[in-house]
């Protein structure tokens, strides 16, 4: 008798070990379909700021690109806003279309902080301060946007500066 109660036990341990080990997988299974569902939640707000951002920046529209910044950035924005000249706003009239803009990949570096591969195409580039800009066909920005207050914001830390292109 002793020993079919020792059987028995081992019995229900293996099925309480094997619906425990069930029961984990389900729990780890449901925790990454939640974290995945909030990154692509947070790309597709990044995603918004990033879109509003760059079509006021790159159209010279510096007052409509604020509500998009951190604090810290509206003092870059003013520095260049401050720098236009009349000849680039003369650039940028003879133009037919403004520039446009396509968001690439968006590199999550933390929780709360992620960049944005944003390419700019038909924009006015000013290199030099006190020198006309050019317009440029197409350029690759990494813009940095964190998340404040539970609000994704582009963080600008100086002027936006274009990826260099490896033409090897």
């Amino acid at each position: 008798m002793k020993l079919m109660v020792i059987k028995i036990l081992n019995v229900d341990k293996v099925r309480l070990y094997a619906f425990v080990f069930m029961f984990l997988c389900i729990l780890a299974l449901l925790s990454f379909l939640s974290c995945s569902g909030s990154k692509d939640e947070n790309d597709k707000e990044v995603g918004h700021v990033v879109d509003c951002f760059a079509s006021c920046y790159f159209n010279l529209d510096f007052v409509g690109a604020v509500p998009f910044c951190t604090i810290e950035s509206k003092r870059w924005l003013s520095f260049i806003s401050s720098n236009i000249s009349q000849a680039d706003v003369d650039i940028i009239r003879t133009q037919q279309v403004g520039a446009t803009h396509e968001i690439g990949e968006i590199e999550h570096i933390c929780d709360t902080f992620v960049v944005a591969n944003c390419s700019i195409f038909n924009f006015l580039r000013v290199d030099t301060l006190g020198t006309s800009g050019c317009i440029t066909e197409q350029a690759v920005f990494r813009i940095p946007v964190v998340k404040r207050n539970g609000k994704w914001l582009v963080k600008m830390e100086g002027l936006l500066q274009s990826e260099r292109q490896n033409h090897d």
